[in-house]
């Protein structure tokens, strides 16, 4: 079964599970899940998603697989699901998924979006949605930084630490940056990212918005082994995993909010 999940991500420690959270440390969005899933089903069910989000980060189209036997169809698992989770965290489609299929593994790409918030005040609404950035932001500037990240590169300059992987060369399909009014979105689509790659990437483009950095300097320090130059890491509370593409993809819109 395939699941697309909405959820604010303010109270967890990020979708994977946690050891500390036996230790009385925040729940991870996953383990929340799963025992939704077990208290539905009575099954103990793992459920995979295609992003790790970070803790703090939040997601509109998360999507995640699992496999149980139950004979509830799968038109009415989101409601059930939704009776024993959180109000922070919504399923908002099931469907039966191809076989073999793996949420993570079979993801072509994904697409994360980074919301600043640009005035001198804070939001008292805002403060755990958007990132706020006091000083006035060169949108345009930021803008053509970001475009020089667009197809495939070397991102170990922009891989957060303690990040294992085989490789850090990813394909950027699509970026962009755009203000309207107090509010800044960068929106970036790749086939897949570093741990802490968007927030890397936002955190050296705020750089250049005030002025501290060249714009030709991101896109230099992709030709850096490793991330001293770049940064500093944006913080989480920013982030949204808007969606996920597959070959054979969900029959569930991206959300739009």
């Amino acid at each position: 079964m395939r699941l697309v999940l909405e959820y604010d991500g303010t109270a967890y420690c990020g979708w994977q599970r946690q050891g500390g959270a036996a230790a009385g440390g925040p729940p991870s969005i996953q383990a929340t899940l799963e025992r939704a899933v077990s208290a539905v089903t009575g099954e103990a069910a793992q459920v995979i998603g295609a992003g790790r989000t970070d803790a703090g980060a939040h997601a509109l189209g998360q999507v995640a697989h699992l496999t149980v036997s139950s004979r509830i169809s799968v038109g009415r698992f989101p409601g059930a699901l939704n009776a024993h989770l959180p109000p922070d965290i919504r399923v908002l489609h099931a469907e039966d998924a191809p076989d073999g299929f793996h949420a993570r593994y079979d993801a072509v790409s994904r697409t994360y979006r980074y919301e600043i918030l640009n005035r001198p005040a804070p939001s008292a609404l805002l403060r755990y949605r958007a990132c706020h950035v006091a000083e006035m932001l060169d949108v345009e500037a930021m803008q053509r930084a970001l475009g020089s990240f667009a197809g495939r590169h070397d991102f170990a300059a922009y891989r957060g630490a303690g990040s294992p992987t085989r490789t850090t060369l990813c394909t950027v399909a699509a970026v962009r940056c755009v203000g309207r009014g107090a509010r800044v979105r960068i929106t970036i689509t790749a086939d897949r990212f570093l741990r802490h790659m968007v927030r890397m990437i936002v955190g050296t483009l705020l750089r250049v918005g005030t002025g501290r950095l060249a714009e030709g300097a991101p896109g230099a320090y992709l030709g850096d082994a490793d991330n001293r130059r770049t940064g500093p890491t944006a913080p989480p509370h920013g982030l949204y995993l808007v969606g996920v593409e597959y070959n054979h993809p969900t029959t569930h819109p991206v959300s739009r909010i």
